[in-house]
């Protein structure tokens, strides 16, 4: 990697775009391993060098403020953060010139990599993916999207490390290598505010197949519409891996007899049981498992470490977590869900729901399949809040909702206690918003310890 770096970034103009967690640890990385190099960084926040006075203190430039993009294409190699948006720039930069840490982690590790990305399920099944492989080594690694920049790994890597990459449509639109194992759980309308279209965000997600080589391996949702599509229009040269849910002919993952098996080369290799022990629920979650499986038998870890960690994986918080019962009404907190179809998810997964919290940061998203769900729920109470759920109200009483069953909150906490005196004795109340959490959270993390604190109070 210390040769790579150096490589890609002599003689070149450096720009180091954003400056939040990852910016700073690739500011750190090349420090230490391109000495002398002339480095500058922007971020929008006008006030970032104020707050990082290192920055001035290292003899870094610094470009700030609501036109922190303006002189971008007077560099000659640009360092992207995932949060950074160029959709708005005009005129266009030559993505020649754009990389990011997760490209060039790529690019050095490639071959020890499986690499998660989809709309939802990727921080599940990469955590579950990681949890199989330390079963059978503690030779293993975790980061990416989950929280850990990527090149804050490189001390701990050896040949033999397997890594485990949760991977965004913001770290994979610009990667010039893909990982040797791939995984794409799903495409739904998400992030619609980063790009120009639904199309580019889908585009963004399958770099991680279109830029592997022919030995790598291509795992995808067979029966998600979207991924099709996108698949049938463009070529992957990897080895491709679809993931059934039912008994299936050539190579894959999914139904044979009592288990999920992968198929490769005529090769049949059992995984787990059709219906494993798990503390994960729900159809949408054995899918994650099915892949998470496959993965882990592709970077050969053995089946008894697979069915053992798949069995004693603790499922993440947020996630259809259950919070507890409180003066006899239980609670459910799903505060990871962003988008209608997680929600419909989450609503299977738990079946008996008598009050639903949705809403939160409207980014023009198609609710009309949640509509036409919710309208066929006669008994349910809904809550909705912000503006996402001021516009999914409308939607809901002029798709033939009950307006007995609907109320509105645009504050949050005023949305939560009205939902808990809502449900019945003996109820459940679910918090699964299908919206983002920006209205009035920094994150869907903190809007779920939001909800957890006042249940629990």
């Amino acid at each position: 990697m210390k040769t790579l770096i150096k490589s890609v970034t002599q003689g070149k103009k450096v720009l180091l775009l954003g400056y939040g967690r990852e910016g700073k640890s690739s500011l750190q990385f090349i420090r230490e391993n391109c000495i002398g190099l002339s480095l500058t960084v922007a971020d929008s926040n006008p006030l970032i060098a104020d707050k990082n006075p290192e920055l001035k203190q290292e003899g870094i430039d610094v470009i700030s403020g609501p036109d922190y993009l303006h002189q971008i294409s007077n560099f000659d190699l640009i360092i992207k953060s995932p949060g950074v948006s160029l959709k708005d720039l005009n005129p266009k930069i030559d993505p020649d010139k754009i990389s990011s840490q997760t490209d060039l982690f790529l690019r050095a590790y490639s071959k020890q990599i499986a690499g998660v990305t989809g709309t939802k399920g990727k921080s599940t099944t990469a955590s579950l993916l990681y949890h199989i492989i330390k079963t059978h080594t503690s030779d293993t690694l975790l980061a990416g999207n989950i929280g850990v920049p990527l090149f804050d790994l490189i001390p701990n890597i050896t040949p033999e490390t397997r890594i485990v990459c949760e991977l965004s449509s913001h770290q994979l639109e610009y990667i010039t290598k893909g990982p040797h194992i791939g995984i794409l759980l799903n495409l739904y309308q998400e992030h619609l505010d980063h790009y120009s279209s639904f199309y580019d965000y889908q585009m963004a997600k399958l770099q991680i197949g279109l830029k592997q080589s022919e030995n790598d391996y291509f795992l995808w949702t067979a029966f998600d519409a979207n991924t099709m599509e996108l698949l049938s229009r463009n070529k992957l040269i990897s080895r491709n891996l679809p993931v059934f849910n039912e008994a299936f002919k050539g190579d894959g993952i999914g139904v044979s007899g009592s288990n999920i098996v992968l198929k490769t080369d005529d090769e049949e290799r059992v995984l787990i049981p059709v219906l494993p022990e798990t503390k994960l629920k729900g159809t949408h979650n054995l899918i994650n498992i099915s892949v998470a499986a496959a993965a882990a038998a592709l970077m050969d870890v053995p089946l008894k470490a697979i069915v053992s960690g798949v069995s004693s994986f603790n499922p993440l918080e947020h996630r259809i977590e259950f919070v507890g019962t409180f003066n006899k009404k239980r609670f459910f907190n799903d505060s990871i869900s962003t988008i209608p179809e997680a929600t419909i998810a989450a609503l299977k997964t738990i079946k008996q729901v008598d009050t639903l919290i949705l809403g939160g940061f409207d980014r023009g998203i198609d609710y009309s399949i949640l509509i036409e769900c919710l309208t066929t729920f006669t008994d349910k109470k809904i809550v909705f809040t912000g503006p996402a759920g001021s516009r999914i109200f409308d939607e809901f009483i002029r798709g033939g909702g009950n307006p007995e069953n609907a109320i509105f909150e645009n504050d949050f906490s005023k949305a939560v206690f009205a939902a808990i005196t809502l449900t019945p004795e003996n109820g459940t109340c679910l918090l699964s918003p299908a919206a983002s959490s920006y209205d009035s959270f920094k994150n869907f993390e903190e809007r779920g310890k939001c909800f957890k604190k006042l249940v629990g109070a």
